[in-house]
């Protein structure tokens, strides 16, 4: 039995080739409509972020788990605008996103729990993404 040569699959050029609904982000974190701003614009930073570990040549299950950490970050800062950091949305851009991410960690997530083993791996994924997105937007010293 010979088998058929399998065609390799296109390689991927923008972030909706990992992940569909990437541009709807926005609309998802959304609680009124000046959010839809404050997303639009994160999502922009995340775009060249996302293009980034795609140039770097990374495997597409490191980059999709990347973006999934991505889209937690923008869902957690907008929620954290609605619950007292209402004063951050006058923030740039770049400056909004680095109110939450330093070259150590992103903010804590209150949907895992820090004292479950496999919770603590998912959140140290999440600030390894935040970690790297610092290091990609972070003025120079």
């Amino acid at each position: 039995m010979t088998r058929k040569k399998r065609k390799s699959a296109e390689p991927a050029s923008e972030p909706t080739d990992y992940c569909p609904d990437f541009n709807d982000w926005p609309q998802q974190w959304s609680v009124v409509d000046a959010d839809l701003e404050l997303g639009r614009n994160m999502l922009a930073s995340f775009t060249l972020f996302v293009r980034s570990l795609m140039d770097q040549g990374l495997a597409a299950k490191t980059i999709k788990n990347h973006m999934y950490h991505l889209n937690l970050l923008g869902s957690e800062i907008i929620r954290r605008l609605h619950d007292g950091d209402e004063s951050h949305r006058k923030l740039p851009n770049n400056a909004l996103i680095l109110k939450y991410v330093d070259d150590e960690t992103g903010p804590l997530l209150p949907f895992w729990d820090p004292d479950d083993n496999t919770e603590r791996g998912y959140h140290m994924a999440f600030d390894a993404t935040c970690r790297k997105l610092y290091k990609f937007i972070a003025p120079p010293l």
